[in-house]
């Protein structure tokens, strides 16, 4: 049995959530993780009222646990709770990843995306578009207000739901499973809009709306060059077909949409 999946199941059942099962937690995930512990500073849980469920400081590499908009009587809290820390723990990994400088396809999309991180560690150098504060702040801005198609965030919002599948894989007396499946589902789906002629890329669109023209261009010109499988474009926000978008993502959580009444446990 998983030390984690213990947790859930055996140490904190029945209880409501608290800190100190954020703390475990977050102690059994990076136990599993000791490659990560240079990007990861530690952990600290408060009770603000702030809209945001968890942070990543990339600089300090702090992770914050807001609990003020967590609820804590269900198992499904905990469930999403340990998927919200999952996911900064993620964002470590991608900034591992990039400070690798590998030529994967993986490697190189968070090279583009995590571009604000690499000017302001003076890994690279600014660029003239960005050569004040104030353009650098505007770029920052761009960032956040395309959150939901920044592949960064895809890419830790995918794991952290794979992670929870995986975790609770088992777990088939319950609806613990579903939730996670569910989670994945979403995070895969997340980003890809209909324009009434095809969907669009989340990755492409998010350096369109940033302003990474040349860096768009560039993964263009090597997805043309490329024959990518679903599964791989579906994890970094590639082009995918209606059909593929429709029922791949579907099959590939294991989940299916039921008629109202219909029982099922993999469900959606």
């Amino acid at each position: 049995m998983k030390p984690l999946y213990q947790l859930l199941y055996k140490e904190y059942e029945g209880k409501p959530l608290d800190d100190r099962f954020i703390e475990h937690a977050y102690n059994r995930m990076m136990e599993e993780e000791r490659e990560l512990e240079p990007f990861i500073s530690g952990l600290d849980i408060n009770h603000k009222r702030e809209k945001c469920f968890a942070t990543y400081n990339e600089r300090t590499g702090l992770i914050t646990i807001n609990r003020k908009p967590i609820k804590k009587y269900t198992n499904d809290d905990k469930i999403k709770a340990l998927a919200f820390l999952r996911h900064e723990i993620e964002h470590a990994r991608n900034i591992k990843t990039y400070l690798e400088g590998r030529e994967d396809l993986e490697s190189i999309i968070l090279r583009y995306t995590l571009k604000p991180y690499g000017i302001n560690r003076g890994l690279i150098p600014r660029p003239k578009e960005y050569e004040s504060d104030f353009d650098l702040k505007y770029f920052y801005m761009k960032i956040k207000e395309n959150a939901s198609i920044d592949p960064d965030e895809r890419l830790a919002e995918i794991r952290a739901w794979n992670y929870m599948v995986n975790l609770l894989k088992n777990q088939r007396t319950t609806k613990d499973l579903l939730t996670a499946r569910t989670g994945l589902y979403k995070a895969y789906s997340a980003g890809y809009e209909d324009n009434r002629y095809y969907l669009e890329s989340p990755t492409f669109q998010f350096f369109l709306n940033v302003g990474l023209l040349q860096e768009h261009n560039w993964l263009k010109k090597r997805f043309r060059n490329h024959n990518y499988s679903f599964d791989t474009r579906i994890l970094y926000g590639l082009p995918v077909t209606y059909r593929e978008y429709t029922n791949k993502i579907l099959q590939k959580t294991r989940l299916r949409i039921v008629k109202r009444g219909e029982e099922n446990e993999d469900r959606i």
